[in-house]
């Protein structure tokens, strides 16, 4: 029987860990569980959109084989970066994908860069080293290319402001000249 007091509060963001504790308790017969699954999910629709998110899954596959502390960490400095960028553009949901594909594109380079930094003591064969630096330097250029795309979005749909002698028109949209007479 699901009660009260085994739910989590009702929230938009429930915490992840309970959810993904309780499918795992639902996929192996617990009844109680997949009532606590249901509750979750009926009271926070949101949660379906993000779990079946293919860059929440991609976010998930990044860091596969990352450590749990490292994990948070990257998962912290992508939420503050995509944090920044959200509030620094116009909410367009293109600028939102993009900021997303950063984000992924970002922890993608901090893995591929972990995984490139040799601990102590540690050694790689030639080959084995290559392919790390082939690695992050890929990472490194999509993560640039991401960047890139955000800033040529941003410029195409920020509004152009125009100055008439002391009338201030703001212009947004294609600037292009119309004939009234085409002649």
């Amino acid at each position: 029987m699901t009660t009260a007091t085994n739910l989590p509060a009702k929230t938009d963001s429930p915490d992840m860990s309970v959810l993904f504790d309780a499918i795992a308790k639902a996929d192996a017969g617990d009844a109680e569980a997949l009532g606590i699954v249901k509750a979750i999910l009926r009271d926070a629709p949101k949660v379906v959109e993000t779990l079946t998110d293919l860059a929440y899954n991609a976010e998930a596959a990044i860091l596969a084989n990352v450590t749990a502390g490292a994990t948070e960490l990257f998962r912290s400095q992508a939420r503050g970066l995509r944090r920044e960028l959200m509030r620094e553009g116009t909410g367009s949901a293109l600028e939102r994908m993009l900021i997303r594909r950063i984000g992924l594109d970002y922890l993608a380079t901090l893995q591929a860069e972990r995984a490139r930094a040799i601990a102590p003591g540690e050694t790689r064969s030639l080959e084995l080293a290559r392919f790390y630096d082939q690695q992050a330097d890929r990472a490194h250029r999509r993560f640039l290319a991401s960047v890139e795309s955000l800033a040529r979005v941003r410029k195409l749909i920020t509004p152009i402001q125009i100055n008439i002698a002391d009338q201030q028109v703001n212009v947004a949209g294609n600037l292009t000249a119309k004939c009234a007479n085409p002649t």
